[in-house]
């Protein structure tokens, strides 16, 4: 084979060829000079292919090990609840309890909540109706509501997590699916319920819980004709403490704004990993804490309401 060194003599030999085959020099010529920087150039090192998915994910956190070490727990041997019939005829899982079974500190929050929409001397209305516009707004009228779900970007909802004011109290209603196929049913049953409300609560709800549960009705074929006032207190916490807070997380506002702090709560990125290992192993161990994790978040709704100070 033809090494550089006799590319270059060639080169030379050309360049000294008479003008008149000055057209077919130049092409020859740039030929040859391609040939050499080719047969010079130092070859890249072999790299072995690595492909995406071999990639080391950023910021992952490493799950618990599941399943839960032990005998596995049945639902209903964990959780007190009722099975219960949708209106489109699927059943599904549906826990009610009093906001004081999430710890007996909470019994002023009911009297707090029903003040503070009663109350002349209350800022909460003058937040509601310059959020969204409602007025008028009882106890009663309240709907409280946060998602758990499968993961994210239109993922299937496993539980939603309801909380309303009955009789003297706050009380939650938990529509849990105990496998994939009751979605259909908490989203009706819940959807139900909330029709009957004058106005919906929710912490970034406007961005993602109520636009989610809009997308998976309409994959499980639900009418979804819910058209009720929404008070979205991500907005209205950003407004209220937009200067006092390191970040506006429900968490670091459950913390700064009501005094309270989580001890063994599950992470809520966890949570979808949980529900996979419940549906695969049937133990309810760990949704007997996802339950728990979404009933203080519907209390940390009702409990930030109160304490919102007068608008600026």
């Amino acid at each position: 084979m033809t090494d550089a060194k006799e590319l270059r003599k060639r080169l030379e030999a050309l360049n000294r060829a008479p003008l008149r085959r000055a057209p077919a020099k130049s092409t020859e010529a740039d030929a040859i000079r391609k040939d050499i920087r080719r047969r010079t150039k130092p070859s890249p090192p072999v790299r072995p292919i690595v492909y995406r998915r071999d990639l080391p994910e950023p910021g992952v956190r490493p799950l618990r090990q599941r399943p839960l070490p032990g005998k596995p727990v049945p639902l209903d041997e964990a959780v007190d609840g009722v099975v219960t019939e949708s209106p489109h005829g699927a059943k599904a899982y549906v826990i009610t309890r009093s906001i004081l079974s999430a710890g007996g500190e909470l019994s002023p929050l009911n009297a707090a909540f029903r003040d503070a929409l009663t109350s002349s001397q209350s800022a909460l209305p003058e937040w509601i109706a310059a959020a969204c516009s409602a007025e008028s707004i009882a106890p009663g009228d309240v709907v409280f509501f946060d998602l758990e779900t499968t993961g994210l970007s239109c993922t299937p909802i496993f539980l939603v997590g309801a909380m309303g004011w009955e009789g003297d109290g706050l009380v939650a209603r938990q529509f849990l699916a105990r496998n994939y196929s009751e979605e259909r049913a908490i989203l009706s049953l819940f959807l139900e319920w909330a029709a009957t409300k004058r106005l919906l609560v929710s912490f970034n709800g406007k961005s993602f819980d109520l636009p989610m549960v809009r997308v998976r009705a309409a994959a499980n074929g639900i009418p979804f004709s819910l058209n009720v006032p929404h008070f979205d207190l991500l907005h209205v916490a950003r407004r209220a403490w937009h200067s006092t807070l390191p970040n506006h997380r429900l968490q670091t506002l459950e913390t700064h704004i009501c005094g309270r702090a989580r001890q063994g709560d599950i992470p809520s990125w966890e949570i979808p990993e949980a529900y996979h290992a419940y549906v695969r192993t049937a133990n309810a161990a760990e949704i007997v804490e996802i339950l728990r994790h979404n009933l203080l978040d519907l209390v940390t709704l009702a409990d930030l309401m109160v304490r919102l100070p007068p608008p600026a």
